[in-house]
């Protein structure tokens, strides 16, 4: 009996025929039974079913063959932005010579300019003299530039930041740098690259599908994906994982030595069955 009920539980998606004129909702649909019916494998894992959700993902923002995808945007960040850090340990001389130091990265809004409390946990940090800041950016194919003339001390704990107006595809940043005889390689300054956040276009098609793996992706609770075809389905859904985890769950109870569980086993397995009439 235990057998036939686990044969119908996990027929084929095909047995359930979805009519939909609705091909991005089709995709939907045919994606979350993918998703569950990977959930479902005995030896499954989370990361398992976190890196499918993440390659169909990428799938859905239709990847760009020169890198990117086409359905996502970069906009500046509501908080704080993440960074690209580049460090650099001065040991040019200032009145004598300087270093030439240079970062670069993807998708930034703004170059900031740092030099550090410290150097390292137990290191504390000196001042560098910071001259002028080059930075060379791409944004839609066309090249520009912007310098900001610092030529200036900046003492520990400080930071100047140059706003590029706009995102760069990718930028280049340049900078002379140095500090006193004392301080040679006890200096640290760094370039940070402030970063845009990915964010998926509305104007995507597929946007509602990615709206809804994300939430999957995001969630811990594995019997959202029940839910979520049950959307689809309002009236004929069975809520397949929850079920299959619970038949997996009282069958684990009835094989144990102790007779409490055995008696669990049972009742969960009698009121799973009842949720199917």
């Amino acid at each position: 009996m235990k057998k036939a009920i686990f044969a119908f539980l996990l027929m084929p998606v095909s047995a359930f025929a979805i009519e939909t004129a609705d091909c991005a909702a089709a995709t939907q649909l045919a994606t979350l039974y993918q998703i569950r019916s990977l959930m479902l494998k005995p030896y499954s894992s989370s990361y398992d079913v976190d890196n499918f959700i993440d390659k169909k993902l990428d799938e859905l923002r239709e990847p760009l063959s020169g890198g990117g995808f086409r359905w996502v945007r970069w906009v500046r960040p509501s908080g704080d932005p993440e960074y690209d850090k580049h460090g650099h340990n001065v040991v040019g001389v200032q009145g004598s010579n300087s270093d030439n130091f240079e970062a670069s990265g993807d998708h930034a809004f703004a170059v900031r300019i740092a030099v550090p409390s410290k150097r390292s946990l137990f290191s504390g940090n000196n001042a560098v003299y910071v001259g002028t800041v080059h930075v060379r950016y791409n944004v839609a194919g066309r090249e520009r530039t912007k310098d900001e003339a610092i030529n200036n001390w900046m003492n520990p704990d400080t930071t100047r930041t140059i706003d590029l107006g706009t995102i760069a595809d990718h930028a280049d940043v340049s900078l002379d740098a140095s500090t006193a005889q004392k301080n040679v390689k006890s200096a640290l300054v760094e370039i940070h690259l402030l970063k845009a956040a990915a964010q998926d276009d509305p104007a995507n098609p597929n946007y509602e599908s990615i709206a809804t793996l994300k939430r999957l992706r995001n969630s811990f609770d594995r019997d959202l994906i029940d839910d979520e075809i049950a959307k689809f389905e309002p009236t004929g859904s069975i809520p397949l994982y929850h079920v299959i985890r619970e038949l997996r769950r009282a069958d684990e109870l009835t094989r144990s030595k102790k007779e409490d569980d055995q008696k669990k086993g049972q009742d969960l397995l009698k009121e799973t069955l009842r949720r199917l009439r």
